[in-house]
């Protein structure tokens, strides 16, 4: 961790030198590929932002874990290392403690409704207002899109099709809590371990972002693919609070303008990359099947009963029962 931390900061420093004429740097790390959405979003954002800004400001990325995964460019940026970033909200609950209610299952029925939600002072605005006290600034929510399970055992028709289903889960207890109430049997395992544990036959089933599906070749060691549609995930984009609170009024205006206008070119992108990418893995074998409502809303109820109540601690009973009646009223 220390060499890591060596190479990072030789790495900023150097690039300081190659900046000196922008009065304001905003160094930008990720952990997502370059072909990524996300990504090309956050170049829309650069050259935007530098343009307007007439040079002003100057926007480093540096992209596909160069300077480290979600917990160590969360972790820079809260200590004033590096002044931007983004992850998933289930990857920063840890640090943000209120981002657990957006661990609900089948919280969001459809993207527009996720993009209300999470656009909304009422719902997004209060989660990105808990980032504050952290040492962060949050400026918005970008997308990945809804999850769903694929197996390499049968279509995903009724519930009593998942039990006994030896499922990847995140090395989290509230969701290995959730998978279990349906008779899956959960394992914890690293996102770079799927793969190979798939193949092996550790596991016969993993649940992820569509677009994941194919750019991790799960098709290779998976026949079915179910909509299961059981989870929203989101991009939490968010700055240093210090380095955010020195720019000048006219800087973090500027900002929140390219921001609004990112995140609206990702979630478009996102969109449609998930829904060329069905084709895709039909394309390449895979079985793709609608889970029926009825057997969403079964797995809805069964799923949220055993984490609801620990998730309403982890994220605060007031804000919780806020988000969630916000969210059913929207």
């Amino acid at each position: 961790m220390r060499k890591f931390v060596s190479i990072v900061c030789s790495t900023i420093l150097f690039s300081t030198t190659l900046t000196a004429n922008a009065s304001t740097v905003i160094r930008l790390g990720h952990d997502s590929q370059e072909t990524s959405p996300v990504h090309q979003s956050m170049v829309y954002f650069e050259q935007e932002l530098e343009r307007r800004s007439n040079g002003e400001i100057e926007v480093e990325i540096y992209p596909a874990r160069q300077l480290g995964d979600v917990r160590e460019t969360t972790e820079m940026v809260q200590q004033g290392n590096l002044q931007m970033t983004f992850g998933a909200s289930i990857l920063l609950a840890p640090f943000v403690p209120e981002f657990n209610v957006l661990d609900v299952f089948y919280l969001f029925r459809d993207a527009d409704h996720a993009h209300k939600a999470l656009d909304s002072d009422e719902i997004g605005g209060q989660l990105l207002g808990a980032m504050e006290s952290k040492g962060f600034h949050g400026l918005g929510f970008m997308e990945v899109g809804f999850r769903s399970i694929t197996n390499s055992r049968k279509p995903i028709e009724t519930v009593d099709d998942l039990k006994g289903l030896k499922i990847r889960a995140a090395s989290n207890p509230t969701q290995i809590s959730a998978w279990r109430s349906i008779g899956t049997a959960p394992t914890p395992l690293s996102w770079g371990e799927i793969f190979t544990s798939l193949q092996q036959g550790l596991i016969n089933a993993q649940e992820s972002g569509l677009y994941s599906i194919y750019a991790e070749r799960f098709y290779e060691a998976q026949s079915y693919l179910s909509l299961t549609n059981h989870m929203y995930t989101n991009y939490v984009l968010f700055m240093n609070k210090p380095f955010w609170e020195s720019l000048s009024a006219d800087q973090q205006s500027l900002i929140n303008e390219v921001t609004v206008e990112a995140i609206a070119k990702q979630r478009k992108l996102a969109a449609e990359l998930n829904s060329n990418v069905i084709t895709q893995l039909e394309e390449k074998g895979m079985a793709v099947n609608e889970v029926p409502q009825a057997v969403r809303d079964q797995m809805k109820t069964q799923m949220n009963a055993a984490i609801y109540d620990s998730l309403r601690e982890r994220t605060g009973e007031q804000l919780f029962d806020q988000v969630i009646s916000a969210v059913e009223a929207l």
